[in-house]
């Protein structure tokens, strides 16, 4: 009669080690690597041209308007449409 009464605790011990082994989080920030140029300014972000493509750039870590119309590559890591840059290599 006493491992019945145990039986609840032990169910709701095993659901919650397997819901909660599941709930890790799927989304991974990765950081990507870009080259292009950034053309123009609006506001505080950038765009910037990665081949036919146009993306909103910006950082809170680099002056981006030292990169205005130059060749560069750039590494960061999106959040939603916008690329957050970290580092900036100026390239040829």
């Amino acid at each position: 009669m006493k491992n019945i009464k145990r039986l609840p605790i032990y169910f709701v011990l095993l659901f919650s080690v397997f819901f909660l082994g599941g709930c890790q989080s799927t989304t991974k920030n990765s950081i990507v690597e870009k080259t292009g140029q950034i053309i123009t300014k609006s506001g505080d972000e950038y765009i910037m041209k990665i081949n036919d493509d146009m993306v909103n750039v910006t950082s809170q870590k680099v002056n981006l308007d030292n990169y205005l119309k130059k060749n560069i590559k750039v590494s960061g890591m999106f959040s939603g449409t916008t690329l957050y840059i970290d580092s900036v290599q100026e390239t040829n």
